[in-house]
């Protein structure tokens, strides 16, 4: 179903990362060789101008963007719904009618400044983005045709939106609570006092514990 996305197209937001220019390390004298550590420092002690088109922003370097087939079927619903039970995960729709799965994950090269750590080196997806394009830039419409932040949110839209899929895809997800499942695992115990639960009553079952829930819980 995911496939990535190429991020040349315009109003993808996959594509969308920060131009921000770090300093580039001088090179210590051979008399100072043990100073080059503090040398290295550089693009931390550097910060966008006032003028920057980027200044104090730096939000298209901490999320990444994966594009995905637009869900037609009760399967890919359901790759949805599981999608959005993670944290930091959503999904949107651009105004294009492109999917994407959206996952907040910072780049580990943005410096403490909101600069790109790795500028000359960075990937060319980075190198392809237009500041221009960007949702802090663009203010004369909302970023997104349709944001998804949550299973329920998605499934709402999907029962007002797409009234028969609703329907269908109820149907789908009845049939599969019904299954019988893997006896394997529904093998439970209650957690023991030496286990350090906190919530454990006398007889080492947690507090929260009880058998009309254990059927539920699962590996």
């Amino acid at each position: 179903m995911a496939r990535q996305s190429s991020g040349s197209r315009a109003g993808a937001r996959g594509a969308r990362r920060a131009n921000g220019h770090a300093a580039r390390p001088r090179r210590a004298p051979a008399a100072a060789a043990h100073e080059t550590f503090e040398l290295l420092d550089v693009p931390l002690l550097v910060e966008k101008a006032p003028d920057h088109p980027c200044h104090q922003c730096a939000r298209c370097c901490t999320y990444v963007a994966i594009q995905i087939d637009r869900p037609r079927s009760n399967v890919e619903y359901d790759y949805v719904v599981w999608y959005l039970l993670h944290p930091d995960v959503s999904v949107f729709v651009d105004w294009e009618g492109d999917w994407y799965v959206k996952f907040e994950t910072r780049c580990r090269n943005l410096t403490a400044t909101g600069l790109c750590g790795i500028y000359e080196t960075r990937p060319a997806i980075c190198r392809d983005f237009d500041w221009r394009e960007c949702e802090q830039t663009v203010k004369d419409e909302p970023p997104d045709q349709f944001l998804f932040e949550s299973a329920e949110q998605f499934t709402d839209w999907l029962r007002k939106r797409r009234p028969r899929s609703w329907r269908r895809f109820r149907e789908f997800q009845r049939a599969s609570r019904r299954g019988k499942g893997d006896r394997a695992l529904r093998r439970l115990a209650p957690r023991s006092p030496a286990q350090g639960d906190g919530g454990a009553v006398a007889g080492g079952a947690p507090a929260s514990f009880s058998t009309s829930r254990s059927s539920s819980l699962r590996c």
